[in-house]
């Protein structure tokens, strides 16, 4: 097989040419949109549902004070929730 760009023989199975580097075959898939990775209110929205979900359970379990350790843990699992969806 010939490169397209430069000409050069390469062989049929080659994923690039060796001479300038030029891609032999169309790339299977794609980088999403430039405006698919600005889901930052996903992300925002995600971990403030789950902190207010943990603010009124911890009101309905006697209004006790809950540990900021607690609040750092949701605020984490509403970051990795909207990451996930985000995807």
């Amino acid at each position: 097989m010939n490169c397209k760009t430069c000409g050069a023989e390469i062989a049929d199975n080659a994923l690039i040419c060796y001479r300038c580097g030029e891609a032999t075959h169309q790339p299977e898939r794609q980088p999403p949109p430039e405006h698919a990775r600005r889901r930052w209110p996903v992300v925002v929205l995600a971990t403030v549902f789950v902190l207010s979900v943990g603010f009124f359970l911890s009101l309905t379990f006697g209004g006790r004070q809950v540990d900021p350790a607690v609040w750092l843990m949701l605020g984490a699992a509403g970051v990795l929730l909207a990451w996930r969806l985000r995807q």
